[in-house]
């Protein structure tokens, strides 16, 4: 017997699109109100409504068929249930997948969306990142904590940073995970200090500006893998962990690496440019000190923190983040009893500004058999010293890329106070500043062509700070407590160089910045595999895997200690 609900609340599907639509074309309703009328999410009516234009009037009259789908098997449609719930939380399929796979199902995503389409639900329309994320963290729980002893609890899933597992053959090389593993470090029996350590390294080379925002990756375990975890730790631990650590035992690691990265070639230690770069503090923490700040243009609250860099090769590695005014000048002897201590050798030539050192320190380096080049500073008499130059001598620098290279200078020996010995003096024009250059150098036996190709180069070193404060977020001060930013700048060198390690893997990236690395390569989704005696990593189609896998498929045997010593392999869709 038919009744006024059999039309104002149908229950047959074909009967509900067919009010449906009536009452968008008919009643005049607009698609939100007849989503809300029908109980449809606003997508899945647009879609109804775009997926029915072209069908004919027969097509709300055709009987829905019940039974077994074709090609189904009674395993696939023993989940069905489970689908049909994920789909209602606007689940698209990859995404019902995916949580299908952290629940130990396996199914494809062609059978998903054939039991979807004969349920009768219609293809989600297409949604923001907003909406997509609205709807995978409706169905989300508390994150599960993490601990060593439930590693590999899920034997598939998918992850959002597939290429952060790239980076897994480089630390082995570089010989990382001994040197994560040391003395001195912190550790528990849940979480081993060289877990943490892998754990606070992955959220630096995911560019993550602040560890107080990581929960989210909670919920991803491929970045636990990556860490020799189920998942991450959370943020609190991850935040107080470089408390744990004093400035010695950071000198210790940097130390290591440093040592590794020359046996390795990535550092050769016959120019060597040095830098300060100053970290401003925004607070009102009473025991940081003033510290010139060039972008701001003025002196201001600031953590001072000294890089070393091989010119050569452009990799970074030494930092200090521990360094109080007074010290300054003389952070570069602690760098030459660093660089002897770790490498066993006195580094050949170095490269830094006026204001680095004293000319007592010059002297002191002069003694000791290290070259150096160095701005002069240029006092009140300087112009009436240029106005006795009685003649310039013209030369043009090769392999520099300059808008200025067709240069003039003047050279001569002269006398500095604090510096015994006469010093080479030499002033150069045509640089595009309006007053000439004044270098300062002990190296006598090189020509003045070198010594100016040689400081032409220094702008390498501002570049890759800039490129830690770029991507690393190396501005982004952690906290004004100095010891936490000590280990966490030098944790940032590590991820820098592991970057350009990377980039000079891959053939077309050699010179791309760690920020277009990133993009073109780390986010990307993979599904993750964990067997006995390897992990396998199948990356999603993207632009790029043509020029990864050019690297990945000469990579043979590379097992991961920190991952039950299981061998990783690389597949590509």
């Amino acid at each position: 017997m038919l009744h006024k609900t059999f039309f104002t609340e149908p229950l047959h599907p074909m009967q509900k699109k067919y009010e449906a639509l009536r009452a968008s074309y008919v009643d005049k309703l607009t698609d939100q109100e007849v989503a809300e009328k029908f109980d449809y999410s606003y997508y899945g009516y647009k879609t109804i409504k775009r997926d029915c234009k072209q069908k004919n009037a027969g097509y709300f009259f055709t009987e829905i068929k019940k039974g077994k789908p074709s090609g189904m098997t009674e395993k696939s449609l023993s989940f069905k249930e489970r689908i049909i719930e994920l789909r209602k939380k606007n689940y698209s399929v990859d995404e019902i997948k995916e949580k299908l796979e952290k629940e130990s199902i396996k199914i494809g995503q062609g059978t998903i969306s054939n039991i979807l389409h004969n349920e009768g639900f219609a293809k989600l329309f297409r949604r923001t990142n907003v909406e997509r994320l609205e709807a995978l963290q409706s169905d989300r729980v508390y994150p599960e904590g993490s601990d060593i002893n439930e590693f590999g609890k899920y034997n598939n899933f998918t992850t959002s940073y597939g290429g952060i597992f790239l980076f897994l053959p480089l630390i082995v090389d570089l010989g990382l995970g001994e040197l994560f593993n040391i003395d001195g470090l912190y550790g528990s029996k849940i979480i081993p200090r060289q877990n943490y350590m892998f754990s606070y390294l992955s959220l630096k080379l995911l560019g993550k500006d602040r560890l107080c925002h990581i929960n989210d990756f909670s919920f991803d375990y491929g970045l636990g893998l990556f860490a020799g975890l189920n998942v991450l730790p959370k943020s609190t631990a991850i935040s107080s962990y470089s408390y744990r650590h004093s400035p010695d035992l950071v000198r210790t690691i940097l130390k290591g690496f440093s040592k590794k990265l020359f046996a390795k070639g990535y550092i050769q230690g016959k120019n060597i440019n040095l830098d300060f770069h100053s970290i401003p503090y925004y607070g009102d923490e009473p025991t940081l000190e003033n510290n010139w700040i060039p972008m701001r243009g003025k002196r201001m609250k600031s953590i001072l923190s000294f890089f070393a860099q091989d010119l050569d090769t452009t990799f970074l590695f030494f930092s200090d983040g521990n360094i109080k005014n007074n010290e300054a000048s003389d952070e570069i002897l602690s760098f030459v009893e660093f660089y002897k201590d770790s490498i066993g050798l006195l580094p050949e030539c170095l490269m830094f500004d006026s204001k680095l050192t004293t000319y007592k320190n010059l002297y002191q380096l002069n003694e000791q058999g290290i070259k150096f080049i160095t701005l002069g500073r240029r006092g009140k008499n300087f112009p009436a010293h240029l106005a006795s130059v009685p003649s310039w001598t013209g030369v043009r620098l090769d392999g520099v890329n300059r808008e200025y290279r067709n240069l003039k200078y003047f050279q001569q020996m002269t006398k500095i106070r604090n510096y015994p010995k006469n010093l080479k003096e030499v002033i150069v024009s045509g640089t595009g500043r309006e007053l000439p250059m004044r270098l300062l150098t002990n190296d006598n036996e090189s020509k003045i062509r070198d010594v100016l190709q040689k400081y032409a180069r220094r702008w390498r070193i501002e570049n890759n700070i800039q490129e830690n404060v770029d991507f690393f977020s190396l501005n982004a001060l952690s906290s004004p407590v100095i010891v936490q930013v000590d280990f966490d700048i030098a944790m940032t060198l590590v991820a820098n160089t592991l970057y350009k390690i990377l980039a000079k893997k891959t053939k077309w990236l050699e010179k791309a910045k760690p920020k277009t690395v990133a993009r073109q390569i780390m986010d990307t989704k993979a599904n993750v595999s964990i067997k006995d005696d390897e992990i396998i990593i199948k990356y999603a189609n993207r632009t790029y895997n043509p020029v990864i896998r050019e690297w990945t498929d000469n990579i043979k045997d590379i097992r991961i200690p920190w991952l039950n010593n299981r061998k990783i392999n690389y597949e590509f869709s």
